[in-house]
């Protein structure tokens, strides 16, 4: 059997890895502050924030690249701080390929393995096995410059994963591909993650992506997690109104939190009232909260259809857009209030139309205001 190729859920070299109370500061700015993961061995987990929010600092410490201010990185319980890159067993892919135009592709995947040492033979053996598991056997004597961008793409993984690394960094290795082929690099990358059995640490920028391949996932925000958890869990119990707006593309509206006829409800500042529900009940309600709602959860109807005892306010259609498979109905509400709805198929109401709003209370979080 393939040597590079497991049958067991987990590769015998896949590691886990913990981050522990990391904290990196550069140019007087705290970049990370104290992150806390756990990845088990054989996970592949993905990593999503804003730009500017640590993600890619954090690879580069895991990696090597840089050393934390304190914390400590473990691969395998074994702290990594003070091993030099080459010996921390661990593969990284980059945004841009870095490929050596000037080296033929299996010169580009037997580069590393020379460097540590491996015979002739393993490196034609492993040479040959990473091209036929990214399915690029066919191309080991052409130049880099003959390949498209996904199968460059498909030759760094493969350089990555000839020395059989116990953890796989990514960091964007998709953002320069358009769409369909990233799509469909995705269904390769996990359907390889999962025949090897290594572990993943994924960067991207793109939350859909992030949710396509993660087993688990974080949300990073000015170098704090805001969330580790399952996609499933992050999309629909988002535990911060930041994580309902990065992954869930919620409206997030400030206010003052009332309990009035057994329903909570946020009263937006000038604005009008609009029913939530709080995901853990406050013992004494705050000052000041938000409430986020998805786009998904938002319901539109003509302005003169029945309630049916529904709560419904009043809006103006500000634009659609139109995106194949749904539309995206961009709305105010009164006193400005911006809001998102997004329905299958074709966009239902045309621009400057008057229609009604409306959510089942359940599907709008509160979360207590926490920054003013």
């Amino acid at each position: 059997m393939n040597e590079l190729v497991r049958q067991s859920s987990v590769a015998p070299g896949a590691a886990p890895i913990a981050i522990e109370r990391v904290v990196k500061q550069l140019g007087g700015h705290r970049v990370l502050d104290g992150v806390d993961i756990d990845l088990e061995a054989g996970t592949f987990f993905t990593l999503v924030g804003p730009s500017g929010s640590g993600k890619t600092t954090l690879l580069n410490l895991i990696a090597g690249f840089e050393r934390p201010d304190s914390g400590d990185i473990r691969i395998n319980a074994r702290s990594i701080i003070d091993l030099p890159p080459h010996r921390r067993r661990v593969g990284v892919v980059f945004q841009n390929y870095a490929l050596f135009p000037h080296l033929s592709v299996a010169e580009n995947i037997a580069y590393p393995l020379r460097r540590s040492g491996a015979s002739a033979d393993d490196i034609s053996r492993t040479v040959s096995r990473s091209l036929d598991l990214v399915r690029l056997g066919a191309y080991a004597g052409r130049w880099v410059q003959q390949l498209s961008g996904g199968q460059q793409q498909r030759i760094a993984i493969a350089r990555a994963i000839a020395a059989q690394p116990s953890v796989l960094l990514m960091d964007e290795p998709m953002a320069a591909l358009d769409k369909a082929l990233r799509e469909d690099l995705q269904v390769e990358l996990k359907t390889l993650q999962r025949r090897l059995g290594a572990t993943v640490l994924y960067i991207t920028h793109d939350q859909r992506e992030a949710m396509a391949l993660a087993d688990r996932m974080a949300v990073l925000n000015a170098g704090r997690l805001e969330q580790v958890d399952a996609p499933e869990r992050l999309f629909s119990r988002p535990q911060t109104s930041f994580v309902a707006r990065f992954v869930g593309g919620a409206a997030v509206f400030d206010g003052t939190p009332v309990f009035e006829d057994g329903q909570w409800w946020l009263v937006s500042h000038g604005g009008p009232r609009l029913p939530g529900t709080w995901r853990t009940a406050p013992n004494v309600a705050p000052q000041t909260a938000e409430l986020a709602i998805a786009p998904g959860d938002v319901r539109l109807r003509p302005a003169g259809e029945a309630a049916s005892g529904a709560w419904a306010i009043e809006a103006t259609v500000v634009s659609t857009v139109f995106g194949g498979e749904s539309s995206s109905t961009h709305v105010t509400l009164p006193n400005g209030l911006r809001l998102m709805a997004r329905e299958p198929g074709r966009a239902r109401f045309a621009e400057g139309e008057h229609i009604l709003v409306s959510w089942d209370p359940a599907a709008a979080t509160l979360f207590p205001r926490t920054s003013q």
